[in-house]
């Protein structure tokens, strides 16, 4: 059953209720009226409010029913939880009020009743209906775990309870024991107040974002089980309605691919449904770097400050059992030298406090250069092209370069290409030497912002 149809099994029920509440109500005064009986005016009245709490719960889950928007992004099940709790309200002061009269009438020996046989149909048969009713929302409540039902399960099966008493207080007063009237009615609203006080503190309790600890526990054992997920950073729940909403920031294996985390999210959210039908989940993934991924750890802290909008170049150096960490950030060119210098200052205080035996932390900024307008010169730049390959060919052999791209802006220029390497230099060598041939070529172009060496195996 989807959403919609169970808000309009819902809606369905809440209407059948009142309109026997409707019913009950007007049976009992009238049989009150007849009898002059404390008991069966304490059932009219109980009803009479069961009226008034029956249309809050209607329109409550009405409201209940609203998709989430500007105002309440988890939606609007909270209504139903403070229908529930103007309910009990509402029953705890007339219990209160049926014991206080009951208690006026001992007092005052008033147990004037006018009693016939009709009397006595008229309320079974309200007990029947009454009957009818509660089976069709204990079934709804199950169904459907709505607070506002299980209020009204609570307040109609007490009123079946109550009516019999009354019922058979009614028929001991008959037989000349007149007292049982009003001891009914006390014995009633006592029985009606106990269980009210212990469905307010549920109440009370969900709207105080109270979780049960069985349900956290459900989670944690899905998480725990799981060997891809190495750290639990944060599990929040907010329960609205019958909704649960879940939140969890998960550390997972590092060097995984992104469909790989994918995965992990749907099997994750998978599972923990099975366990929680009604939950809805959010999962945050990070990866869990080890200690001695420095440059990784690095990344990750930089990444954190709304500020810096790339990093790059790490370098970790060893020095004596101690490190040495350089690193190159990309933030906005709008931003002054002050307050660069103030965020790389609280980003290189976080970094040594999570790396061990760090000595120093050297941030290098530079401006931001995404999406920037660029002229492609390419094909105007043969002779710039033969004279970068002269400049360069006491390193690499010119023939092997190739593929070049030269880019222009406000007579600036950045500089690409591809060259060719023995297949079996190790990957130092041959960054050591692209590394000569871009400072080579920055050097002699002085107008060169950037230079991209690719090697290739010859």
């Amino acid at each position: 059953m989807n959403k919609k149809d169970i808000e309009t099994s819902k809606r369905k029920i809440t209407l059948f209720s009142l309109i026997v509440t409707i019913v009950l109500v007007i049976i009992k005064i009238f049989v009150a009226y007849i009898s002059n009986s404390i008991g069966v005016l304490s059932e009219a009245l109980n009803n009479g409010l069961d009226l008034v709490t029956a249309l809050i719960v209607f329109f409550s889950i009405r409201l209940a029913a609203r998709p989430p928007d500007k105002d309440h992004t988890y939606g609007h099940g909270k209504y139903e939880n403070l229908s529930a709790l103007i309910e009990l309200i509402v029953i705890f002061l007339l219990s209160s009020f049926i014991i206080y009269k009951s208690i006026q009438r001992i007092i005052l020996r008033d147990f004037n009743l006018t009693l016939n046989i009709y009397i006595f149909i008229i309320l079974i048969i309200s007990i029947i209906l009454n009957i009818i009713r509660v089976y069709f929302i204990g079934r709804a409540t199950k169904r459907f775990n709505s607070f506002a039902l299980k209020a009204e399960f609570l307040n109609y099966s007490s009123d079946i309870f109550s009516s019999i008493i009354v019922l058979g207080g009614l028929f001991l007063s008959r037989y000349g024991f007149q007292i049982a009237d009003p001891i009914a009615s006390i014995v009633v609203a006592l029985f009606v107040l106990i269980l009210t006080l212990k469905l307010s503190f549920k109440v009370i309790r969900d709207l105080m974002d109270y979780v049960p600890a069985e349900i956290t526990e459900k989670i944690n054992e899905v998480l725990i089980k799981n060997p891809d997920v190495k750290k639990i950073d944060r599990l929040k729940i907010h329960e609205v309605g019958n909704v649960k909403f879940i939140n969890l920031d998960l550390c997972i294996s590092e060097n995984l691919y992104l469909t790989q985390v994918e995965k992990i999210k749907r099997n994750l959210k998978k599972e923990i449904k099975s366990k929680i039908p009604e939950a809805e989940l959010i999962i945050e993934i990070n990866s869990d770097f080890s200690e001695d991924n420095i440059a990784a750890m690095a990344k990750k802290v930089l990444s954190e400050f709304r500020d810096i909008y790339d990093v790059h170049n790490v370098l970790v150096c060893n020095i004596g059992g101690k490190i040495d960490l350089s690193v190159h950030i990309e933030t906005s060119k709008k931003f002054n030298l002050e307050y660069i210098e103030n965020f790389t200052k609280i980003a290189e205080d976080k970094i040594k406090k999570r790396v061990k035996n760090i000595r120093s932390v050297y941030i290098h900024s530079e401006d931001f250069k995404d999406h920037e307008d660029w002229h492609d010169i390419t094909n105007k730049s043969k002779v710039m092209i033969e004279r970068i390959k002269k400049e360069i060919s006491e390193i690499i052999e010119p023939q092997t370069c190739h593929n070049f791209t030269i880019l222009e802006k406000d007579n600036h220029f950045n500089i690409a290409f591809h060259c060719r390497l023995d297949k079996k230099i190790n990957i130092k060598k041959a960054h050591n030497i692209s590394n000569t041939i871009e400072n080579l070529i920055k050097n002699k172009f002085k107008n060169t912002s950037e230079v991209i060496v690719h090697l290739e195996p010859n």
